[in-house]
């Protein structure tokens, strides 16, 4: 008779509920980011390996405020100037910047650090990473680059449509007085033609003003680039048969690349152009405000219609890439990058929107930094 042996239980694994130095630093060192760590103050106290091994510093020259070396000059102080606001504060560190590799090449990172605290609610230390967005980032400036060759198509687009009118009327200003032996009316003919050419040259300057224009930042005039952007656009205002509406509290002035921020405004007025009905109306106001609590004076543009509306499901949508509510006529680019354009020139931008009811309708509203200014000049 065999006797059976008693079957053994297989022993139950219990996860480890704790990681070692040795292998917390093994774990920190295999992950693609970079890892670091800091003082409740901001000096630093730790890298991984991956930060060493890109940027060719030593760890004891990386540490306490030596990470900020290898930062592109251009990017070291705002990244700086948040870091400390965030070691201020206590909010998270969040920062885009160009960081130098060991062979003198620059590539983007994107930063975050969060703070660890304590039961009593104190920061104990910062935990962060640094994560390669090089490729995003060069994938965001084709996709700039190809809306503004789209912006200038549609420009030359409206200035041939522009420039076409009064040379037709030229055309027939000038058969006529041709065909009339009236010398009065030759003269009224002759007259007209004039004034038609006086047409054709304002937007030929024009064209040739916006094409001149510098890629650096200048102080420029709201309510012209408003102004201008509405001429950009008057063969669709005219075949809409639509009102627009302007009202400016004061021509504020701001520092910004002016055919970028055109751009926007373009963007902006041509979507509510699409949305409204045939003899809709688009409201264009400026004002300015002021924020007691940063003392920064703020230009606000709001561009309103009484068009069909956005859906509440899609509106946390509009400013990604590709997403767009024309349908097969849209790109889904034109409010990504008027947004990209505002984050670059500490802008914001804010929409809102009704797509049921009686009254129907988008509202966009952008603020810009203003030149400083003492409030009571206001």
């Amino acid at each position: 008779m065999v006797k059976m042996q008693p079957r053994r239980k297989t022993p139950k694994l219990r996860p480890s509920t704790r990681l070692h130095g040795p292998e917390l630093r093994g774990l920190a060192d295999f992950v693609p980011q970079i890892v670091w760590m800091c003082t409740p103050n901001g000096d630093n106290i730790y890298f991984n390996r991956r930060w060493v091994d890109y940027t060719g510093m030593t760890l004891e020259e990386s540490y306490g405020e030596g990470w900020n070396r290898p930062f592109h000059e251009d990017d070291r102080e705002a990244a700086g100037k948040a870091w400390s606001r965030a070691v201020e504060t206590g909010e998270q560190y969040q920062v885009e910047s160009r960081i130098r590799a060991a062979d003198g090449t620059y590539r983007w990172f994107l930063m975050r650090g969060e703070p660890i605290k304590g039961a009593d609610g104190a920061i104990t230390k910062w935990f962060g990473t640094c994560t390669d967005i090089q490729d995003m980032k060069q994938a965001e400036q084709l996709l700039l680059r190809s809306e503004k060759l789209a912006s200038v198509g549609r420009m030359a687009a409206s200035v041939a449509h522009e420039i076409n009118n009064p040379l037709e009327a030229i055309t027939n200003l000038l058969y006529l007085a041709k065909q009339s032996e009236d010398m009065e009316s030759v003269r009224s003919y002759i007259g007209n033609a004039e004034a038609e050419l006086g047409r054709v040259a304002h937007i030929t300057r024009q064209s040739l003003g916006f094409y001149r224009e510098q890629n650096a930042p200048t102080l420029v005039s709201v309510q012209r680039l408003l102004e201008s952007a509405i001429e950009i656009l008057n063969a669709k205002i005219i075949a809409k048969e639509a009102t627009v509406e302007m009202r400016w509290h004061m021509d504020a002035h701001v520092s910004v690349v002016a055919g970028e921020l055109r751009q926007v405004f373009a963007n902006l007025i041509a979507n509510s152009l699409h949305a409204i009905d045939v003899r809709g109306r688009v409201e264009l106001r400026t004002s300015v405000s002021f924020n007691h609590a940063n003392g920064i004076r703020y230009a606000r543009v709001t561009i309103a219609d009484n068009g069909r509306g956005i859906e509440r499901e899609v509106r946390h949508k509009l400013f990604e890439p590709f997403f767009t509510t024309k349908g097969a006529v849209g790109t889904g680019l034109g409010l990504w990058v008027s947004k990209q354009i505002l984050d670059k020139h500490q802008g914001t931008i804010q929409v809102r929107s009704r797509a049921e009811g009686p009254a129907t309708g988008t509202v966009f509203r952008i603020t810009l930094p203003l030149p400083a200014l003492r409030e009571e000049s206001l």
